[in-house]
């Protein structure tokens, strides 16, 4: 007599009581089976995926750092090809202000003081330039500060002052002296020793304190 057959013979209520044991007893089999066959499988499965993840999160933080890196190469280089284009712009002038001197009477004295007001200007305008390549300042603001030329400082110092890497008595220090080198770069303008000692002043008080 088979199983099933004997289950036929008991009552609907006895059929129903030994049907529910079978299916827990055989539930429990499975269980007992499925942790076996698989349970080690998955905890390896979760072990992999949670490397993953972590392989992930690593790759993203050393991609963060490379791009960071690269910002801050991409600022020190627009930075030195403003300088190189400040340079390009001061030869360039000094040729245009020597061809107009040498269509003037020669004079030693007049020579002296020139050279002496180019000396002091051009310690206060690489003064500039220095703050403006501070490392101290954030690399996308000094790859916008090397876009300006030597011939743009006024417009660099109002930046710099708007951006506020520049204080309002510093950054009028500043614009007085540029202009006071745009009025004599030419080497036109009446031109004496208190012009010099001008200049001289404007680059005691912005350079001169810097360098302590």
């Amino acid at each position: 007599m088979g199983l099933w057959e004997a289950v036929g013979q008991f009552e609907d209520s006895q059929t129903a009581i030994v049907t529910t044991a079978m299916l827990i007893v055989g539930g429990g089999i499975g269980v007992l089976m499925g942790s076996w066959l698989f349970g080690g499988r998955v905890k390896d499965l979760q072990s992999a995926l949670d490397q993953s993840v972590k392989a992930i999160n690593e790759h993203g933080a050393k991609t963060n750092e490379k791009l960071l890196e690269m910002n801050e190469q991409l600022a020190s280089t627009m930075a030195a090809l403003g300088q190189l284009k400040g340079a390009v712009s001061d030869i360039q002038t000094e040729a245009a202000a020597a061809e107009e001197v040498n269509a003037l009477p020669a004079d030693h004295q007049l020579n002296e003081l020139r050279t002496k007001l180019k000396e002091n200007w051009y310690s206060i305008r690489d003064e500039l330039w220095r703050r403006a390549n501070d490392p101290a300042v954030h690399g996308k603001t000094r790859a916008k500060y090397s876009k300006f030329g030597n011939y743009e400082l006024g417009e660099l110092v109002s930046t710099m002052k708007d951006d506020g890497n520049l204080d309002d008595r510093i950054a009028k220090l500043f614009r007085d002296a540029i202009e006071f080198w745009a009025w004599h770069r030419n080497g036109r303008a009446p031109l004496s020793q208190a012009d010099v000692q001008t200049m001289r002043e404007y680059k005691i008080q912005l350079v001169a304190q810097h360098n302590g």
